[in-house]
């Protein structure tokens, strides 16, 4: 059976149970092929400005920080680095062959402070009160319930935790046209604020994206 022929099968055995089988999906999914190709392009990595972002983080040794939606694990080996030996980084994504990668780079660079977490659509799956920080980058835009997401990022952070978010401006990014694929820095904000959360510093590393540090008010 073709891989077209399953997913038919399986959507309208969903149907037939009374589940929507697009709804909560990944909104602009590709293959974990397609993905790694995507993110792991020269020109997008020097965008990412890797090292630079992960300072502002401001961790300490023995943090506990999630990178959700870590792709390929570009961000996992400064993320550990950052929180040292006592510490820990989830990396969190919802796509077994996109969390395979994360796992071949925990082993290829012996990232033993590294966890690949295999996550839900609306839910990263992370033990409550855990986190520091979590680390959203260009990601919310994909999330279709962005509001149940967020909720459940806000229990598994600590009183004190904080969320980085960075996505693109809707003008400058790659989804101009697809209102569906954008998250202005307002729309985030009110986002955060129906989790009670407000913005405590904005920074201005990037163009065209903003990078915003969220903590409970």
């Amino acid at each position: 059976m073709s891989a077209r022929s399953r997913f038919a099968a399986i959507a309208m055995l969903l149907v037939c149970v009374g589940l929507d089988p697009i709804r909560g999906a990944q909104l602009g999914g590709r293959s974990a092929e397609e993905w790694i190709k995507t993110l792991e392009s020269p020109n997008r990595i020097q965008g990412l400005k890797i090292d630079e972002t992960v300072q502002h983080l401001k961790l300490k040794r023995g943090d506990v920080v999630a990178d959700l939606g870590a792709g390929s694990g570009l961000f996992e080996p400064p993320l550990a680095e950052a929180v040292g030996r006592s510490g820990l980084v989830y990396a969190v994504d919802i796509d077994q062959g996109l969390i395979d990668a994360i796992n071949r780079k925990i082993a290829e660079k012996t990232l033993t402070n590294v966890k690949a977490v295999l996550g839900q659509f609306t839910d990263p799956q992370l033990p409550r009160a855990s986190l520091d920080v979590a680390f959203i980058n260009d990601v919310l835009h994909h999330i279709e319930d962005r509001t149940t997401y967020l909720t459940n990022v806000a229990k598994a952070l600590k009183p004190s935790g904080r969320i980085a978010l960075i996505d693109f401006h809707p003008e400058q990014g790659g989804h101009r046209n697809q209102p569906e694929l954008q998250v202005s820095k307002s729309a985030a904000e009110q986002l955060m604020a129906g989790i009670d959360f407000k913005p405590v510093e904005e920074i201005p590393l990037f163009t065209e994206k903003y990078y915003v540090l969220y903590q409970r008010r």
